[in-house]
């Protein structure tokens, strides 16, 4: 069939925009996206992600720590560093009050002749059980343990009219606990005979867990020493926890203080500092660093904060600023603190003998929490000293904004780097041709 003019000028026309169709890309989904100060974009899915892994929190507390900041005075933060400190001191004095207590205590029983670590109270309960558990058959301590231990060591036989029947498992665990109670009874009577107690025998010992109007005195003393004896040493636990939960809670508003007081000295037209606000605080948690550096650092930050340089020249407070004798106190005691405590708690978990190991615990124990005394009243006079002093530093001689640095990328710094070495490398080659040439 013979073709029109014109079908072969559509096929001619219809050839181009195919071939253009082909050849054009489709059109990419458009997705919604953030600019962000550095730079770069991220797509709404990447949002999302962001969103649940807390990238874009992050990024976005970056970028808040490279924006242009002013003075901010630190007194709203002090309140709080006021109140944490009180916490801690308070903490401190209780423990005080308990291992001089319980020294005290120690201290008597020594002088009463008394050198043996008393029973523990758990054991002595445990030896009640005993006495609670006899019976008009069993009626005295020795005959009950003697048939639970017997029972406990029986191989059960199996009953002939009821083979199936299987043991009370009940009476299995009963025989068991009395017979570790019967343990315990021995090693309560053997503890007494030890410490030159006179309290011997299970039936002087079963008076006093009946309460008996004429209870055996050596046996009520055994008892008593015991109770005493469990009660302090609990006490000086509890308080040694408040203690650490009181020096955790206040290590947070102290290192914001720390850190706010730090940012402040640029703005305060103080330049040339060798630690960073966070430098500052980190090094407060690296062992052996934070035993000299807080000296050096608080020096730094009451000679930048002298209120009398009045920052015309940035760095002459190096050579004119003043620090306080408050700080240089405080880090002091604080490097005490940190070099006596991990002694003490080396002492504390040693093995103790006899009661004058207790009461060489307790003095370790009672000269730890005066330190730990001293370092709260110091922090709140220094603290409160580092804040009036800013202020009255920024009233007098005013304060300016401050643009932080961004820190240089690790690549663009590589590849300067590698220009500047490059650089070097050619010139000592031509320096080298030249000589040769001559």
């Amino acid at each position: 069939m013979a073709s029109g003019p014109g079908d072969g000028d559509q096929r001619e026309g219809k050839e181009p925009r195919e071939t253009e169709r082909r050849r054009t890309p489709p059109p990419r989904r458009r997705t919604s996206s953030v600019e962000h100060r550095s730079g770069r974009r991220e797509t709404t899915q990447g949002s999302i992600f962001g969103r649940l892994f807390g990238r874009q929190g992050l990024d976005a507390a970056l970028e808040e720590r490279f924006k242009p900041y002013d003075y901010q005075s630190s007194r709203p933060l002090l309140r709080w560093v006021f109140l944490a400190l009180l916490g801690f001191i308070a903490a401190g004095a209780f423990a005080l009050f308990a291992d001089l207590q319980f020294r005290s205590q120690v201290n008597e029983w020594q002088d009463e002749g008394l050198n043996e670590i008393p029973i523990d109270n758990e054991e002595v309960s445990a030896a009640s059980l005993v006495i609670a558990a006899l019976t008009p058959d069993l009626n005295t301590a020795e005959a009950l343990c003697s048939a639970e231990t017997d029972a406990l060591n029986a191989t059960p036989t199996p009953d002939v009219e009821n083979p199936d029947a299987t043991p009370d498992p009940d009476d299995r665990v009963r025989t068991s606990v009395l017979n570790q109670a019967c343990n315990s009874l021995d090693r309560v009577l053997e503890h007494a005979a030890i410490a030159g107690i006179d309290c011997v025998t299970s039936e002087q010992f079963a008076t006093v867990v009946r309460d008996d109007p004429d209870q055996h005195a050596g046996c009520e003393r055994l008892v008593n020493l015991s109770s005493r004896y469990d009660s302090l040493e609990t006490a000086t636990l509890v308080s040694t926890v408040l203690v650490i939960f009181a020096l955790v809670i206040t290590a947070f508003p102290f290192s914001s203080f720390i850190h706010r007081s730090s940012r402040n000295l640029r703005t305060l037209k103080s330049d040339g500092q060798k630690h960073s606000p966070d430098g500052t605080v980190i090094r407060f948690f690296i062992p052996v660093i934070n035993i000299y550096k807080p000296l050096i650092m608080f020096v730094e930050l009451f000679k930048a904060s002298d209120p009398r340089q009045d920052g015309s020249d940035p760095e002459q407070w190096q050579k004119r600023g003043i620090p306080s004798p408050i700080a240089v106190l405080w880090a002091l005691s604080w490097a005490a603190v940190v070099i006596f405590n991990p002694i003490t708690a080396q002492i504390v978990f040693r093995t103790r003998e006899d009661l004058s190991d207790v009461s060489t615990v307790l003095t370790g124990l009672i000269v730890s929490d005066i330190l730990l005394i001293v370092l709260g009243v110091l922090a709140i006079l220094m603290t409160n000293t580092l804040s009036r002093w800013q202020d009255l530093k920024a009233a007098r001689h005013g304060t300016v904004k401050v643009t932080p640095p961004r820190p240089r990328d690790p690549l663009e710094k590589a590849l300067e780097e590698g220009v500047r070495r490059n650089d070097r490398d050619s010139g000592s080659g031509s320096g080298r041709r030249s000589k040769r040439r001559k």
